[in-house]
């Protein structure tokens, strides 16, 4: 009877291990889900708005519409330094979320806020005229003024774009990520009718063409911004502390936190974009029907992309917030939630490319040739769907991690090797066409996920972290709940 009623309990013991662990698994499948959508919803929003743009540039005409496009990979590249460092930002919000500093949370706010004014204020004042630039690179000269008026009016919005994306990341790392997408989704529907007026000259405002298109969204830019601002001074006078956190927190220190995380960050995307920029170069000498199927395929598999990026955005924050409660396993836990969802919303739509890619490269061209190639290269994006999703929630759970110096080697080295080097290679001298120029898309995201999975499971991070876990702090921080309740008993 002694040992029956041994048996029984240590039964008992482990269906309620099983069940608190499935519950747990569902409780964090759900913060995932809900941090993620929003910013999944607000980069649909950003790709909308960019197809409504090129739809209003387009009716000025091709040369308008090449000038906007070549100014346009101006702007990207500038961005994405921004982009990366603001990345920094965010990490370490989340961290202080996690150990219960919340209330400190503004102030990197302020230090990305001062490094983004910065940043743009610099572009804007380089892009007064950039014609002679255009020019050295060889860009067609009836490109060379639409594409000059266009970058010098875009320019003046540089700075709001940099306070948006700073304010944007920092309530992201709250927890936050419904208020941006409505800000966001709200300002796009602004700059679709102030561009539609401003280009051509409806509802009273002059007609000013391409300017009239970089002119409304710069304006949206600096109202976004004004919005999300108004939106922190109102919660740190609610939340209380501020000066508390400009005793603790220096904004020096704060400054130097960010730039430590986002530098490496920036330099790996701004060299990410050199790369995909090469490759496109590349592929550019191959024929205008190639081109144009890459175009096409890249449009059609930005519906799976942007989706699995906001994963990994969702990865990075919960992973800072668990590291900053010192749990390892709560940032596996959130790690392993966001590989499941990505992996099985990027496989779905690996199997749509599959079965209807010639459907859908059908409905983007007449041509048949077109159609074939981009066909071909949904084929191939179906291949690398899952790999992708594990690349790029890795790839933000490391970040999570403030893992962020080998990630950026990595990642700058294998971009390098495999995405140019294809389209020279098996694209331009084996004669495999864009077809050949995808296979570096394989070998890049099965390199990545690969290299990115053993850092993440082995890495040094883990055992700097797991040396000091506190086996006493359990809860975890919920998207829209007060995050200065979080992580109490690490409270600073």
């Amino acid at each position: 009877m002694t040992r029956q009623r041994r048996l029984k309990r240590r039964v008992a013991h482990a269906l309620r291990t099983a069940v608190r662990r499935a519950g747990g698994r569902r409780k964090t499948l759900r913060e995932v889900a809900s941090l993620a959508w929003p910013i999944a919803a607000a980069m649909a929003g950003e790709t909308l708005l960019g197809l409504v743009d090129t739809k209003l540039v387009g009716g000025l005409g091709p040369k308008a519409l090449g000038g906007v496009a070549v100014a346009m990979m101006i702007v990207f590249l500038l961005y994405t330094i921004v982009f990366g460092l603001m990345r920094g930002m965010k990490v370490c919000v989340a961290h202080a979320v996690g150990e219960g500093r919340a209330y400190q949370s503004v102030r990197y706010a302020q230090a990305s806020i001062g490094l983004g004014l910065f940043a743009g204020i610099v572009f804007a004042a380089c892009t007064r005229d950039v014609g002679p630039l255009f020019t050295w690179l060889g860009i067609d000269a009836s490109l060379v003024g639409p594409a000059r008026a266009f970058l010098a009016a875009f320019t003046f919005g540089a700075p709001g774009t940099a306070v948006v994306c700073a304010l944007t990341h920092h309530r992201q790392a709250e927890g936050d990520s419904r208020t941006p997408m409505v800000v966001g989704l709200s300002g796009n529907v602004f700059n679709g009718l102030l561009g539609w007026s401003l280009i051509y000259g409806h509802l009273g405002l002059p007609a000013l063409g391409v300017r009239g298109s970089a002119y409304a969204t710069a304006t949206t830019e600096w109202l976004e911004a004004f919005v999300l601002l108004a939106l922190l001074l109102r919660d740190v006078r609610r939340r209380g502390g501020y000066e508390r956190a400009r005793a603790e927190l220096p904004l020096r220190n704060a400054t130097r936190e960010v730039l430590s995380l986002g530098l490496p960050t920036a330099m790996q995307f701004a060299s990410e974009t050199l790369a995909f920029a090469t490759f496109t170069t590349i592929l550019g000498t191959l024929g205008a029907e190639q081109i144009a199927a890459h175009q096409i395929a890249l449009a059609v598999i930005r519906t799976s992309f942007l989706p699995g990026m906001a994963f990994g955005e969702a990865a990075s924050v919960l992973v800072g917030q668990a590291l900053g409660r010192r749990s390892v396993a709560q940032a596996d836990r959130a790690t392993r939630a966001a590989l499941l969802l990505a992996t099985g919303f990027m496989s779905a739509c690996g199997v749509v490319f599959a079965v209807g890619g010639g459907l859908i490269a059908r409905a983007f061209t007449s041509d048949e040739t077109v159609a074939h190639v981009a066909r071909n290269l949904l084929w191939i994006a179906a291949g690398f769907q899952v790999l992708d999703a594990a690349n790029l929630v890795l790839r933000g759970a490391l970040r999570g991690a403030k893992d962020v110096r080998v990630p950026m080697a990595l990642g700058i080295g294998i971009v390098w090797t495999c995405i140019p080097s294809a389209a020279l290679v098996l694209g331009r001298w084996a004669g495999w066409g864009t077809v050949g120029g995808w296979c570096g898309f394989v070998l890049e995201t099965t390199l990545s996920a690969a290299l990115f999975s053993m850092r993440w499971k082995r890495g040094p991070w883990r055992r700097a972290y797991a040396s000091t876990a506190s086996p006493l702090v359990t809860d975890t921080f919920r998207p829209g709940t007060d995050p200065t309740a979080a992580a109490g008993s690490l409270h600073r």
